[in-house]
């Protein structure tokens, strides 16, 4: 992946760079300092940005420049764009929608579609979900076809809901052509051995990652996360709670993440592994009210589980 692969990001050349407010907000909700440097960086050389220099002006290493470059590109893929604030989409009615199916063959393709995905008729809720992403979003049926593609390989099971996310995140990219839909899709393949390399590190025998590993994977990469930090907070959990959970691993995270820290030496740094390897996150023995919820609940789990082993 390069510098060049986010030129998306960025508005047309000029003597003036914009920031994208929706790109300022995910940098500023991310709290990553290095992906935002980076992203000043490619708004300022646009598509004569390139690793070495960038590196170099930016004083990264290798590895947080690749970190912040995987957070970037995660904000872009990951984010779930809020709806148009300015205008909200029609309330279509089912003589509209019934009329729209019947008399417009691209969009009764799309429908026909989505319930061959779905095993079933669809509602009067779920067919105006699509003709508003069809009609208002304005997404054209062959974009719309690729998008559905997509979610049956990376899903399997795909939802309305799946659906709808990730049309409004493609219309918040621009992505208008089948063309434009192709080279994103392209993109996300080439992130394919980044998530692999992230189910491997699950330990889940070879197989279709399912949705919520799917999420986790996703999480992990918008965040920055290398798959040995996956590893490990995997490892914490199971000495944890004797059994692998994606909540789990998830909220230590989102701990390591609101602590800055991602990497296997900086997480470490902060939460040392005993000489035996079984040291838990810095959560045994703490101050209650300086506890997170996840903390709380966690603690909570572990003490049930407990409770259930010296019952036994």
């Amino acid at each position: 992946m390069s510098t060049q692969s986010l030129s998306h990001l960025l508005l047309p050349e000029g003597e003036f760079r914009v920031i994208r407010c929706d790109i300022a907000d995910k940098l500023l909700e991310c709290g990553d300092g290095d992906s935002a440097l980076l992203y000043l960086y490619i708004l300022r050389h646009g598509g004569a940005a390139d690793e070495k220099s960038a590196m170099r002006a930016l004083n990264l290493t290798k590895e947080k420049y690749d970190r912040a470059l995987f957070t970037l590109t995660g904000l872009i893929i990951t984010g779930q764009p809020e709806e148009p604030q300015k205008e909200s989409a029609p309330d279509y009615t089912p003589a509209e929608l019934r009329v729209a199916r019947g008399e417009d063959h691209r969009f009764s393709a799309v429908c026909d579609t989505v319930e061959g995905l779905f095993g079933k008729t669809l509602t009067v809720a779920q067919l105006r979900t699509l003709f508003t992403i069809y009609d208002f979003l304005g997404l054209p049926a062959e974009v719309i076809m690729e998008l559905l593609g997509c979610l049956k390989r990376e899903l399997g099971a795909v939802r309305i809901l799946d659906i709808r996310r990730e049309a409004y995140r493609w219309a918040d990219m621009g992505l208008y052509t089948a063309e434009a839909a192709q080279d994103y899709l392209a993109r996300r393949e080439a992130e394919r051995p980044l998530t692999e390399a992230m189910f491997a590190a699950l330990g889940a025998e070879p197989r279709e990652p399912k949705p919520m590993e799917k999420r986790l994977i996703s999480y992990a990469v918008a965040h920055g996360f290398p798959p040995e930090a996956m590893e490990l907070a995997v490892q914490r959990t199971h000495r944890a709670l004797k059994k692998f959970s994606a909540d789990y691993v998830r909220r230590i995270l989102e701990s390591w993440e609101q602590k800055g820290v991602h990497t296997i030496s900086e997480i470490t740094a902060l939460e040392p592994e005993t000489e035996s390897g079984r040291q838990e996150p810095a959560i045994t023995s703490p101050d209650a009210s300086k506890l997170s919820e996840w903390e709380k609940e966690w603690l909570d789990e572990v003490a049930r589980y407990k409770q259930t082993e010296e019952g036994h």
